[in-house]
């Protein structure tokens, strides 16, 4: 009688337990996932600043996407204004993917083009994000992407894919270290490991693209707890702000 007592006892606390575990298991939705990554690396980027910074403006946006969309279209040339689905979507769909917040690539964009699909840098670097044909030809081998030669860069989805690609491999390079992976996209990887040696750290590159980061959050409605329009990479030195690492 008491084995039949504890066993019923037993069954009836298993049960309990996994009717609690049921109810507390919420799977994540598509939007829930984008907004933790976009999260977690604004986090990344800002360091002890994000707490003060207007970038947690964001924090409020459940799903960002109709932003990306405006604010591509706003800035697009007006003869690609046409195509600004196509390339927010791409930004969107790449950012998930490599656990990017897409506002950050969007940043780039800006600090690389200004969204001028036909801008070309005084090396030979091509499209949006501004990429050099040899990078473009090798991180396209290694993330498996499509390369048909140069003329690839012209195309405004390849371009952006083959920028979220280098800045993964950058970030992973680097061991997401904010401030050297977003100066090793503009200035090399190996400049970057020799202005270490050097002592130097690298400042105007990240300081212009996360000057153009924080832009584009306080311009969204700021919350309450929001106080500072000023932030910089984790990794900055010294407590530096973005607006300072811009300075030239």
């Amino acid at each position: 009688m008491m084995l039949r007592l504890i066993l019923s006892l037993f069954v009836a606390i298993s049960l309990n337990e996994a009717k609690a575990s049921s109810e507390e298991f919420v799977p994540e939705t598509l939007g829930d996932v984008q907004k933790r990554l976009r999260l977690e690396h604004a986090q990344e980027l800002l360091g002890r600043h994000y707490a003060k910074s207007l970038v947690r403006n964001g924090e409020n946006i459940k799903k960002i996407n109709s932003q990306i969309y405006r604010w591509t279209r706003e800035r697009l040339p007006t003869r690609y204004k046409k195509d600004h689905a196509k390339i927010a979507q791409t930004i969107i769909d790449e950012s998930l993917k490599y656990g990017f917040d897409p506002v950050f690539l969007l940043s780039v964009i800006q600090s690389e083009s200004r969204f001028n699909p036909d801008a070309r840098g005084g090396h030979g670097e091509i499209g949006l994000m501004q990429i050099l044909p040899p990078t473009g030809s090798w991180i396209a081998e290694k993330a498996g992407i499509k390369w048909r030669g140069p003329n690839t860069l012209k195309d405004n989805i390849a371009n952006i894919k083959l920028g979220a690609a280098y800045f993964a491999f950058l970030r992973d390079r680097f061991d997401m270290h904010a401030r050297l992976y977003i100066a090793a996209y503009n200035m090399g990887q190996r400049n970057v490991d020799l202005a270490l040696d050097k002592k130097i750290w690298p400042k105007d590159y990240p300081g212009l693209v996360m000057k153009n980061y924080i832009e584009f959050y306080s311009s969204l409605e700021a919350p309450a707890t929001s106080i500072s329009t000023s932030a910089a990479p984790s990794s900055a030195p010294n407590g530096a702000t973005a607006s300072q690492m811009a300075s030239r």
